[in-house]
């Protein structure tokens, strides 16, 4: 259950990722200035979904992730995977499993190339969640459509797909390293 809830989180988080800074050019124009900006992170965190479907993924670059749910915790360190599930202890995936499991980690510079095939359209600006943010409607070709909301600092704070509760983006820069549990 964890290993679907972590490819639903990342599979959102790419959709997620193609978002906008306020409105200069064209609204898909900032879509894809966004996502330059994007790939600049060198770490942020990203919450996820809504009840026991909920969770956070910490991403620090190039190549570690934390992801934290009800059912348990995976941490993934380069080609090292670790999982603890409920109170048991963290437990040492041998590296074909971690590899298998790891389908999960898609890097978002990957899944960053549909950005070129999105459009955006601008929907102005929208109180979310206490913030006044710059919405945006965007369609990426082959993937459902999510509004994407920007704020000032030209960051994605927040997105909703209208369906898995949504994700929220924070902590830009801010993760600390990733370390092993074990």
């Amino acid at each position: 259950m964890i290993r679907s809830n972590v490819v639903a989180a990342f599979a959102l988080g790419a959709l997620f990722t193609l978002a906008a800074v306020p409105a200069y050019a064209d609204a898909t124009g900032d879509v894809r200035a966004a996502w330059q900006k994007f790939l600049g992170l060198s770490s942020y965190e990203m919450s996820f979904g809504t009840g026991s479907r909920s969770g956070t993924v910490d991403i620090v670059k190039p190549n570690s992730r934390h992801v934290r749910t009800a059912k348990g915790e995976i941490i993934s360190i380069g080609s090292d995977f670790y999982l603890k599930r409920g109170n048991s202890g963290w437990r040492k995936l041998p590296a074909s499993a971690g590899q298998n499991a790891a389908g999960a980690f898609l890097n978002m510079e990957t899944l960053g190339r549909k950005v070129n095939g999105a459009t955006a359209t601008d929907l102005g600006m929208k109180s979310v969640d206490g913030e006044t943010l710059h919405a945006y409607h965007v369609t990426v070709s082959g993937a459902r459509a999510v509004n994407v909301y920007v704020a000032r600092d030209g960051f994605v704070h927040r997105v909703d797909d209208g369906s898995t509760g949504g994700g929220r983006f924070s902590k830009f820069n801010a993760v600390p390293p990733i370390r092993a549990p074990m």
